[in-house]
C-alpha cells in the first residue's frame, strides 16, 4: 500500500478576506500566522501580493517572521503577478487560469489554446525564482475534462511541482471530485 505525505495549507489569510467588509489588519495577519504555524500547518496561503501595495507589504511581514510553515500565494498566471510575489518573498505560489468556457468568455477571452501559449512565461519565472509552484484550472468542475487535461499536462511539461482542482462556484458533488481527480492522475504523473 503506497504512503502518502499530506501537508496541510490554510488560506485564511487569502480566502477570509474575500468577502464584502472582510479585511485583516496586519496585526491581525501577523497574530493568524503565527497561530497556524504553532498549529503545525506547513503552509500559510497569502492574499497575492499583486492585489494591492499593502497585501505585498503584508506578505513580506509574514515571510519576515522566519516561521516553519511555507508562506505561498495564490496569483494569476500572469509574470506581473508572479514578480510581485518574488519581490514580497513568499516561497512558493498557486498560480490560477480560468478554465471554463463560462469564465473564459467572461473573464479573459483566450481559447484553451492561448491559455496553454500564456501560462509558459509565468510558470517559468517562478520556478526559475526557486518557488514552488501549483498550477489551478480555476472553475474546474465547469471545464471540459478534455481541455483540462490539455491545460494540466501543459502545466506539468513547464514543470510544476503539482496541480490544483477548484470548485470555484462550488457545484462538485464528492462523486464528481472521485470521478475527476482519478481521471487527472491518471493523465499527469
Amino acid at each position: 500500500m503506497a504512503t502518502h505525505t499530506w501537508k496541510l495549507i490554510d488560506t485564511t489569510l487569502r480566502e477570509g478576506e474575500q468577502f464584502s467588509k472582510a479585511s485583516f489588519r496586519t496585526e491581525d495577519k501577523v497574530e493568524i500566522a503565527r497561530a497556524l504555524d504553532t498549529f503545525g500547518v506547513e503552509y500559510i496561503e497569502v492574499t497575492s501580493p499583486a492585489a494591492s501595495p499593502q497585501s505585498q507589504k503584508d506578505a513580506a511581514t509574514i515571510v519576515k517572521l522566519g516561521l516553519g510553515a511555507r508562506v505561498i500565494s495564490h496569483t494569476r498566471c500572469v509574470v506581473d503577478d508572479v514578480k510581485a510575489a518574488v519581490d514580497s518573498g513568499v516561497r512558493g505560489l498557486g498560480l490560477l487560469f480560468a478554465t471554463s468556457r463560462i469564465l473564459r468568455e467572461s473573464s479573459h477571452g483566450k481559447s484553451i489554446q492561448q491559455i496553454i501559449d500564456a501560462m509558459g512565461p509565468p510558470i517559468e519565472y517562478a520556478l526559475k525564482a526557486g518557488l514552488e509552484v501549483r498550477f489551478s484550472a480555476e472553475d474546474t468542475f465547469r471545464s471540459e475534462t478534455v481541455d483540462l487535461i490539455s491545460v494540466y499536462q501543459a502545466a506539468e511539461k513547464l514543470g510544476v511541482h503539482r496541480v490544483g482542482l477548484a470548485d470555484t462556484v462550488g457545484i462538485a458533488t464528492p462523486r464528481q471530485v472521485f470521478v475527476l481527480v482519478r481521471e487527472v492522475r491518471r493523465s499527469v504523473a
